[in-house]
């Protein structure tokens, strides 16, 4: 494997098709045309009403870094998309297993992410596939089975994750089979976590120590997308009789990264009607929780200073907008995007001081 060298402050455009999006929401930033805008087909240079969920397969060394969307870190939030990359590296996977690490994808979560991203509002978006590195697990949580010659000391708290097959770099696919053919070497694994997963904690440390300098309270939100297969692929009207999960579930490890007033606001947003958030369901922390960004960032990072960071994670169930064919219903996504967009002005309006 070739290490990839390229300084950090290099910020890679997106593949197709989201590098058209990219530069019409940088288009809108500066235009007075679409100033109140959270999302739009037009703005997004959608031009049907599916989106095709596509991918990319490159060389190892044209692999791309994280994406940082919006200006510069001015206000109180900064949003995470861990999970939403859709680029691979070429000749790692058989045709069988790529379809398997792409079903490790929340699906959606990286449009969803350049669409909230604002000037004031920046978005860090993983490019890489979760099927090649999980950055929501810690470094330590290596899995001995894919990678044998490794041995650390592991959080107890992530061993059932391991156990399970999804370490930071996945063992199983989302229906448990085999992503790779053979083990990793020490080497191999060690230049996945250089390239990837250290870069992208590395960028969002240092937004989120810019931020802190400039305020005394921040917020992180991690958004995730989660399958609920009781209620996939049914009509909309019929989705609500299943005894499925709800179309948001908000996770703050119980109470213990984000304070009660914010939960409380989170919960008024939800409740409004006339707003478009009547139509969905939500719950708090079960089954998700939050994962290593919620607990390292909420409960042990920046705990040496006076300055104050919130975690929420944000799970969306993508039956809202995905079809059977694998294609993203964009009038439901950006339904979605305009909820979120408007429950982050609600935080960050409770943030300021």
């Amino acid at each position: 494997m070739m290490e990839n060298n390229r300084p950090l402050e290099e910020i890679s455009e997106f593949r197709q098709p989201l590098g058209d999006m990219a530069h019409k929401l940088a288009a809108r930033e500066n235009s007075p045309a679409c100033p109140a805008c959270p999302a739009c087909p037009a703005c997004l240079n959608i031009t049907s009403k599916k989106i095709k969920n596509d991918s990319t397969i490159l060389a190892r060394d044209a692999l791309p870094l994280p994406l940082i969307c919006g200006g510069a870190a001015t206000r109180n939030l900064i949003i995470t998309v861990p999970h939403g990359g859709r680029c691979y590296p070429e000749g790692w996977f058989t045709p069988a297993n790529y379809l398997r690490a792409r079903s490790l994808e929340d699906t959606g979560t990286d449009i969803l992410g350049l669409v909230l991203a604002k000037a004031h509002r920046p978005c860090l978006i993983a490019q890489i596939g979760r099927g090649v590195v999980d950055l929501n697990r810690p470094e330590e949580a290596m899995d001995s089975q894919l990678c044998p010659d490794i041995t650390r000391k592991i959080p107890s708290v992530y061993t059932p994750y391991i156990a399970a097959g999804y370490g930071v770099i996945p063992r199983l696919s989302a229906a448990r089979e085999p992503i790779y053919d053979t083990p990793f070497s020490q080497t191999q694994a060690e230049d996945i976590l250089a390239s990837f997963h250290r870069p992208y904690h590395r960028m969002l440390r240092q937004k989120l120590d810019a931020m802190l300098a400039e305020n005394a309270h921040i917020l992180l939100i991690d958004l995730h997308s989660m399958p609920d297969p009781n209620r996939q692929f049914q009509p909309r009207k019929q989705m609500a009789r299943q005894r499925g999960l709800p179309d948001f579930i908000f996770g703050n490890l119980h109470g213990a990264t984000l304070p009660a007033c914010l939960a409380t606001t989170i919960d008024e947003v939800m409740h409004h009607r006339g707003e478009n958030s009547a139509a969905f369901s939500w719950g708090w922390n079960a089954p998700y929780a939050g994962g290593y960004t919620t607990r390292f960032y909420g409960l042990e990072y920046n705990k040496q200073t006076d300055k104050r960071l919130s975690v929420l994670q944000i799970e969306v169930n993508r039956t809202l907008y995905l079809d059977k064919h694998n294609q993203l219903d964009s009038t439901a996504l950006m339904a979605i995007a305009r909820l979120l967009d408007r429950l982050m002005k609600k935080l960050e309006d409770a943030l300021a001081p």
